[in-house]
């Protein structure tokens, strides 16, 4: 009888054999056999890509040893150098292939001499060798034709105090497209850190030596997140694209590119855990080695405290506010006279014994002029003005108002005077000081003007002044990821930004406030609450603390691991990376060095708590 069954038999396993990877060296796209890779490393800030390889002349078909003297101008400085692992192609094609593992320029030769022996290592970095020697400086700022100029005297800060000042269109450039910055303030808008991160490549680069998204993949990737004063001076261009993705939550890395046209790398921006996911794999013990079943040969971690409470508190400027304040006398009654010379520095030797009768007039904020022999009242009350919060009972000094004229410019103090106890105002036309050290004003004309004498001597002379004071909280967001007020310790960390953020009002209870808006200029008024709280949030997730770094040993080589990716493991596997005991942790790779030498791969992953 005949069946439609197949009997297959599949050979046992007894012992594990691994063939060696095999990679290539090119040096100026040319095979290089006398180079041999030692290792590579891929990570991103501060460390990111480079190479090490030895000169092994043995490996030639043709030997023939280079003197230490001339090595350099075999491996000159600079020369690309590729690593690249091959593979056969598909059928019918019986070519080899090759992948790029590694692409990076020879930035360094080590040379070492000893008895019998000499030995050279050719280092190699990818492309932030290049950036990290560009130094940002000054500003591209956009010209009626289109073209951009450079203005090296000026600071290269974006959104200096949250004032917008990138072009609204953008420049091409060589195939590059970009904005610039803006001269006109009035038709700026805000840099966002696409914006940034293409201004800062497409200004600093020569065409065709990098590969960069373009600025709406940019725009989806940071989501549409502004930058605010963001100083990158003197930077070199490697850390000011560092700083930038840092208000984004971002990091990047520079990897080859698999095309043979165009740029031969790509920098690229991602997110910690947030890219493609990796299984790594540890069998239970007491099984035979299977490699379907593990990739970790050797594991170290170290775990820190947790669970913890982070608490992270941002503080802007000291909040503002504008108000009229009416001012209180600050003199000694008793020293009152009704001689007109006697209260005049040209007509009385001894005016400075009198010098503040009828002139100083002050909040009186600190209670100074509260008892004897001033009598003045009670310590001004801020609380209406500071929006309810409490105060300390200090003294101040006033600030220019935050109402403007009709260029913009800041009205100063607005300093009124009554004649007829308080009925009605007029703008105080004489000279006065601002006062340093307390709330107050000093009249500083020679001799005081016949309507105020007049008023003072009837007792109806009052004054008051339109000026901003600084309240004792600062703008303050706070951002937590855990529980606060429980058995779990909370930790604090405190970030102050007073250029950056801020809060400035007009209240109601300044006489502008209600001003004809014909009449004068748009208040510099602003509320940065929201920005502050962004921004908070954004430092929250990317400094979440970490609470475990476990550093990795793979039985072989893993040649396409990257930075950033999310780690996960198999249901069958030991859970020994926490990846499914925890499910508020996650676990990325941080940095992956892989040995040739030793045929093995060392990953390090860090977890932390989301």
């Amino acid at each position: 009888m005949t069946t439609n069954s197949t009997d297959l038999f599949i050979p046992e396993c007894e012992h594990l054999a691994l063939p060696a990877a095999t990679t290539t060296v090119f040096l100026d796209g040319a095979l290089c056999e006398d180079l041999e890779p030692i290792q590579f490393v891929r990570s991103g800030w501060p460390e990111f890509g480079w190479a090490k390889l030895a000169y092994n002349p043995a490996a030639q078909s043709n030997p023939e040893r280079i003197d230490l003297e001339r090595v350099e101008d075999r491996f000159g400085m600079g020369r690309p150098i590729r690593i690249s692992q091959c593979y056969n192609r598909i059928p019918p094609e019986t070519l080899i292939a090759d992948l790029r593992v590694f692409v990076g320029q020879v930035e360094g030769i080590e040379t070492t001499t000893d008895e019998g022996s000499e030995s050279v290592e050719i280092i190699a970095k990818d492309f932030s060798a290049v950036l990290s020697r560009i130094t940002v400086y000054g500003r591209h700022v956009l010209c009626s034709d289109g073209s951009t100029s450079l203005w090296s005297g000026l600071d290269t800060t974006f959104n200096p105090g949250g004032q917008a000042n990138a072009s609204a269109k953008t420049v091409t450039i060589e195939g590059k497209t970009y904005a610039a910055f803006c001269a006109n303030a009035a038709e700026a808008k805000p840099w966002d850190c696409a914006g940034v991160i293409s201004y800062l490549l497409g200004v600093y680069l020569p065409a065709g030596s990098l590969y960069w998204p373009g600025l709406d993949q940019l725009r989806a990737l940071t989501e549409g997140r502004l930058v605010r004063d963001l100083d990158v001076t003197g930077l070199s261009l490697l850390e000011a694209l560092h700083r930038c993705c840092l208000s984004a939550g971002l990091q990047f890395t520079f990897v080859p590119r698999l095309v043979e046209t165009g740029p031969t790398q790509a920098i690229v921006f991602y997110r910690n855990g947030c890219d493609r996911a990796i299984e790594l794999n540890c069998q239970p013990a007491g099984n035979r080695l299977g490699l379907s079943r593990t990739n970790i040969a050797a594991l170290r971690s170290e775990r820190n405290f947790y669970p913890v409470t982070h608490r992270y508190i941002g503080q802007g400027d000291f909040k503002t506010y504008e108000a009229t304040f009416e001012l209180v006398k600050a003199w000694d009654s008793a020293l009152e006279d009704t001689d007109y010379a006697t209260f005049s520095p040209s007509t009385n030797p001894q005016f400075h014994q009198v010098r503040d009768v009828f002139r100083k007039w002050s909040l009186n904020e600190a209670g100074d002029y509260t008892v004897a022999p001033y009598n003045q009242g009670g310590p001004f009350d801020f609380s209406k003005i500071f929006e309810g919060a409490s105060h300390l009972t200090r003294r101040r000094r006033f600030w220019p108002a935050l109402s403007t004229d009709k260029q913009g410019r800041s009205l100063g103090y607005v300093l009124e005077v009554s004649w007829d106890d308080g009925l009605h105002w007029w703008e105080y036309a004489a000279g006065f000081n601002n006062l340093m050290d307390e709330c107050g004003v000093w009249l500083s004309s020679d001799q005081l003007d016949i309507n105020t004498w007049v008023a003072a001597m009837k007792d109806g002379l009052k004054f008051r002044l339109t000026a901003s004071v600084l309240s004792d909280e600062r703008l303050t967001r706070i951002v937590v990821d855990g529980p606060v007020g429980s058995i779990v310790p909370v930790v604090d960390h405190v970030m102050t930004l007073p250029r950056q953020f801020r809060y400035r009002k007009v209240t109601r209870h300044s006489v502008l406030s209600q001003a004809v808006p014909e009449t004068f200029g748009t208040p510099d008024e602003a509320d940065d609450t929201d920005a502050l709280g962004q921004f908070v949030r954004q430092r929250a997730d990317g400094s979440a603390s970490v609470i475990e770094t476990t550093d990795i040993q793979t039985p072989a080589l893993a040649l396409h691991v990257q930075p950033g990716d999310r780690v996960t493991s198999s249901p069958d596997s030991r859970d020994v990376l926490s990846c499914r005991r925890d499910n508020r942790s996650l676990v990325w790779i941080d940095r992956v060095q892989v040995d040739f030498r030793e045929q093995c791969t060392r990953i390090r992953t860090r977890r932390k708590r989301v």
